[in-house]
């Protein structure tokens, strides 16, 4: 009769038989302690590649992802040691997350920013979605500091650092929308500053003025950073809706302005 794939059954008969192989290869020598060992490292693939999916979407390639988790997974399963009420799994992660973790440190920084900032993204990264699913919209970062017990003042700080994994070009355009800006059209351009300071004060009745929630999309935007897909997530609308609902608003401001 044979047998499910290691693939195909569910987290924990993949973790017991994990552990089951490595105790074998612990007591065996020679050519059939590498069999055991090599069943071992298919039994523990889908476990390094559900920890790379978590890093996907941030400077790195997903092949690359899954190559790091695979090589610390082989690491570890060549480290382990059983032991009486040993877990294998417990002592893999840490060390498959590590590996990426550090790989992103030491590589994958377009930008270089201090090594406290990338590990204080790194912690926000990895609590987001599910305080996001527990609170039922995006974090604040008074909220991410009670989860991570990391100072409101740093998160701000690391959350205004994001995009060095991979800066956005001033010609990309922004939005799928054919009419989409770009950024280089958003760059300040020289002028009147006295000017520029008096817009602003001439516009902030306008803004207070605003509907609830547009003065919530401009301070996520503008004030807090945030990008236009996690606004959506906090508001319960599509990306593509923000992005409307932004142009909307800026336009309302510049018929203020031009009044």
């Amino acid at each position: 009769m044979a047998t499910s794939s290691p693939f195909q059954a569910s987290h924990a008969e993949q973790s017991a038989r994990t552990e089951r192989l490595l105790r074998a290869a612990y007591d065996s020598h020679g050519p059939r302690r590498e069999g055991f060992l090599a069943e071992a490292i298919v039994s523990g693939v889908p476990l390094a590649c559900t920890l790379a999916r978590r890093y996907r979407g941030r400077g790195v390639e997903d092949e690359d992802l899954e190559q790091i988790a695979l090589e610390h997974l082989i690491r570890a399963l060549r480290n382990y040691r059983p032991t009486p009420g040993s877990d294998f799994r417990s002592y893999a992660v840490p060390m498959i997350r590590g590996g990426i973790r550090h790989h992103f440190r030491d590589n994958a920084w377009a930008i270089r920013l201090p090594r406290r900032l990338q590990e204080i993204q790194s912690r926000v990264n990895a609590v987001q979605p599910t305080l996001a699913a527990t609170l039922g919209h995006w974090p604040d970062h008074t909220e991410l500091a009670a989860a991570t017990g990391i100072a409101v003042a740093e998160i701000a700080q690391a959350e205004q650092a994001r995009g060095c994994f991979q800066p956005l070009s001033l010609d990309a355009e922004l939005g799928t929308d054919a009419d989409g800006t770009i950024p280089a059209r958003e760059v300040a351009q020289p002028g009147n500053t006295y000017e520029f300071v008096d817009q602003v004060h001439s516009l902030r009745p306008v803004v207070d003025n605003l509907p609830e929630r547009d003065r919530l999309i401009l301070r996520r935007r503008f004030v807090d950073h945030r990008t236009q897909a996690e606004i959506g997530a906090e508001i319960g609308v599509s990306q593509m809706q923000v992005s409307r609902l932004l142009r909307k608003i800026i336009g309302h401001l510049q018929l203020a302005l031009s009044a």
